[in-house]
């Protein structure tokens, strides 16, 4: 719990020590950070700031604009009458436009996408920023469930200019809902943006009771349930940050069949985690795929080649996604947390025939990264795959053997 403690206190500190201006400190573009406008409501167009009656058209709200000059030219900001005005590109050429609250820093752009909603959420007519943030308080909420979005703004303050600002910026979602039409909410945890975080995992955890389950990766108040004690194997972890937050969750299955997920540390002495080192009297565990063995923990040498079959093992030890094993070679370590990811499920027998070429990248493992063999290893050829897998985004992945061992190659080289 003090190292889990320690690691929250160093984030804090690490972006603490960023320059942070407040919203309401500057209303004055920042050139140097902010490249692009959004409009949020109706604003003329000027041909000359000087001139008030220079007006050659309006543009509607919301819409994104690019500012006309580059970054380290100031003619695209000027003064006049008191008022602070900005020259943006148009469809009719450079025009100008009075900074006020109409405008902000940011990103605005129309989606179209359903998200899950998982807790209840205020429903606002329009971004609670700018002109709109003198409006009524909203008194719609929206329940957990599906939704359709139609458009999303990053809203910055128009002085920002440090990374936490830009990391703690809120996203704004316009969302169809079917009996109040068109309205906003800010901030939701989206399950669907995190499920590229997930990673299969087999690491053994043990359960005090006291912990909180949810139904995804994300704390919602009141409505985590106490977990079962007991030995539990993983199904998967994630991790990801939001905001200048990180965040780390176990994926379990539980007895009836659902999944749940539970912190993998407590973020405050209140809370509880799963133990993640501990001793077994002697108890079964099961290896869901064929596992590397090492005679010690840690050691993790990718030109060892020795492999346990799937099934049932005695254990008496778990160190943090390792565990102690009998084996008929006697006790040994195996890496859970890796095995899936060395050995991913679905891998089939096959006999096809893979071009080799001087682009060719061979890697340990198909989900790992290791790279065996750099590009420029091999001159054109072909080699016969003994064992093939695709991956959940559709890359063929081939097992061959090559005149340093076995590796596995995809079947076209992996964006980097």
């Amino acid at each position: 719990m003090k190292n889990a403690l320690k690691y929250v206190l160093a984030v804090s500190v690490l972006f603490c020590g960023l320059s942070f201006i407040s919203p309401k400190a500057t209303a004055k573009i920042d050139l140097m950070s902010n490249r692009q406008l959004v409009i949020l409501t109706e604003t003329k167009l000027l041909d000359d700031y000087k001139n008030p009656d220079s007006v050659v058209g309006s543009i509607a709200g919301m819409q994104m604009l690019e500012i006309a000059c580059g970054l380290n030219d100031s003619n695209c900001v000027a003064n006049a009458g008191g008022k602070e005005y900005i020259l943006v590109k148009t469809w009719m050429g450079n025009k100008w436009i009075e900074d006020d609250d109409r405008i902000t820093a940011g990103d605005y752009r129309e989606t179209e996408r359903d998200i899950t909603i998982v807790e209840e959420m205020k429903l606002y007519d329009q971004p609670n920023v700018g002109v709109y943030s003198k409006a009524k308080p909203p008194q719609e909420m929206l329940s957990p469930q599906k939704v359709h979005v139609t458009a999303m703004y990053s809203y910055l303050y128009k002085g920002a200019h440090t990374g936490r600002a830009m990391l703690e910026a809120p996203i704004w979602y316009r969302i169809s809902t079917k009996q109040q039409g068109q309205k906003w909410i800010v901030d939701p945890f989206i399950p669907e943006d995190m499920k590229k975080n997930e990673r299969p995992s087999d690491r053994i955890i043990k359960l005090t009771g006291n912990e909180l389950l949810y139904d995804y990766p994300y704390e919602v108040a009141g409505k985590g349930v106490k977990a079962n004690p007991g030995i539990v194997q993983v199904v998967a972890n994630s991790s990801f940050i939001i905001k200048v937050q990180n965040y780390e969750w176990f994926k379990i299955q539980l007895e009836e069949g659902t999944f749940k997920w539970v912190k993998t540390y407590p973020r405050s002495e209140n809370e509880s985690g799963p133990l993640v080192q501990f001793d077994l009297s002697n108890e079964k565990i099961t290896l869901r795929t064929a596992t590397r063995y090492f005679d010690i923990d840690g050691e993790s040498s990718l030109s060892l080649q020795n492999w346990l079959q799937p099934g049932t093992y005695v254990a008496d030890k778990v160190n943090n996604g390792w565990a102690r094993i009998q084996t008929p070679f006697g006790w040994k370590v195996v890496n859970l947390d890796r095995a899936p990811l060395e050995r991913p499920k679905g891998i089939t027998e096959t006999q096809e025939t893979v071009k080799l070429t001087s682009g060719t990248k061979t890697y340990y493992f198909p989900l790992t990264g290791e790279i065996c063999h750099k590009a420029g290893t091999f001159k054109d050829q072909q080699a016969l795959s003994f064992e093939k897998w695709i991956s959940p985004q559709g890359v063929n992945w081939y097992h061959i053997s090559t005149f340093s061992g076995i590796v596995w190659v995809p079947e076209k080289p992996l964006s980097e």
